[in-house]
């Protein structure tokens, strides 16, 4: 079965700021979650992540479009297939798909 479980990886999360320096830098977080998530810590354990608006946008649609049943299916069924080389060229589906 393949697994589309949203993983985040260390190399992507890669800015940590204690809970002291963002409160201190917090003017300035907007320019630094450009690029990626800053995880703030607290007592040197994650407590929570900032990400940029434009970020969170993307992922609630990443998460509204992973609800959708039907389309996850489809989604894994064509990644499979792919996988396992049932592909066609464009010049195939093209004529499949009424074009």
């Amino acid at each position: 079965m393949i697994d589309l479980n949203v993983h985040f990886n260390v190399y992507f999360m890669s800015k940590y700021l204690t809970i002291t320096e963002a409160r201190k830098q917090l003017l300035a977080l907007p320019e630094k979650l450009a690029d990626e998530p800053i995880i703030i810590t607290k007592h040197g354990k994650p407590v929570m992540v900032t990400i940029s608006y434009e970020q969170m946008e993307s992922l609630l649609e990443t998460l509204e479009i992973l609800e959708d049943k039907e389309f996850t299916t489809q989604l894994k069924e064509g990644i499979k297939q792919d996988i396992e080389g049932e592909t066609v060229s464009w010049a195939e589906a093209k004529p499949q798909l009424g074009w």
